[in-house]
C-alpha cells in the first residue's frame, strides 16, 4: 500500500514503465538483442560507455533499480547511496534467460517501491553529489528508466523494429 499520493501516483507510473520494459523485451527479435547499431560521434551514451546493447540496457536498468530497492529501505537518514556493485542478478543477466529473470525482478522492485513507509520516504539521501527525499530519488529512477527506454527505442527503430507506442498506457488513464 503506497504512503501517500504521490507514493501512489509514483508506483502507478512506475508500474506502467515496467509494462512498457516488458513491451520492449517482446517487441525486441532474439537477434537484436546484442546488436549495436552503427558507432558515431552521435550515437554514444557519453565518456563511460561507448558500445551498449539492447539487453545491456535493460540488465543496466533492472540491476540499478534492485540496488536502490534493496537500499532504499535500510540507509540512514542524510546518507550517500552507494553506487551499484557487480551483483549475483547481473551475472544471472549474463547467462540465464533473459526476459524471466527482467520479469521476474522488476515485480520485486515495484513490491520493494511500494512497501517503503512514509518515515522511509521522507528520509533524505545524497545522490551524485545531491540531496534528495527517497520520495524524489524514487521519481529519479524512474526518469532513469524512461531515458534508456528512450534509448532502447531509438535502437529499434535503427534496427527497422517498429518499437510499442511510448506514451500508449493501458489502461488508457492516467495516474
Amino acid at each position: 500500500m503506497a504512503a501517500n499520493a504521490e507514493h501512489e501516483r509514483f508506483l502507478t507510473l512506475f508500474q506502467r514503465m515496467v509494462d512498457h520494459t516488458d513491451a520492449w523485451i517482446q517487441k525486441t527479435p532474439p537477434d537484436k538483442l546484442d546488436w549495436v547499431p552503427i558507432q558515431t560521434s552521435a550515437m554514444r551514451f557519453g565518456d563511460r560507455v561507448s558500445r551498449v546493447t539492447i539487453k545491456g540496457l535493460i540488465a543496466h536498468i533492472v540491476v540499478g533499480e534492485d540496488h536502490w530497492a534493496h537500499s532504499l529501505p535500510q540507509i540512514a537518514d542524510g546518507a550517500v547511496m552507494p553506487i551499484p556493485q557487480y551483483s549475483a542478478l547481473q551475472e544471472e543477466f549474463a547467462t540465464g534467460d533473459f526476459q524471466a529473470i527482467a520479469h521476474r525482478s522488476q515485480k520485486q522492485i515495484v513490491s520493494a517501491f511500494a512497501a517503503l513507509s512514509q518515515d522511509q520516504l521522507n528520509k533524505q539521501v545524497v545522490w551524485v553529489g545531491r540531496t534528495w527525499t527517497v520520495m524524489g530519488f524514487l521519481w529519479g529512477a524512474y526518469a532513469h528508466r524512461a531515458f534508456h527506454i528512450g534509448n532502447i527505442d531509438i535502437y529499434l527503430r535503427q534496427a527497422d523494429v517498429v518499437a510499442p507506442e511510448f506514451f500508449e498506457f493501458n489502461p488508457p488513464q492516467m495516474a
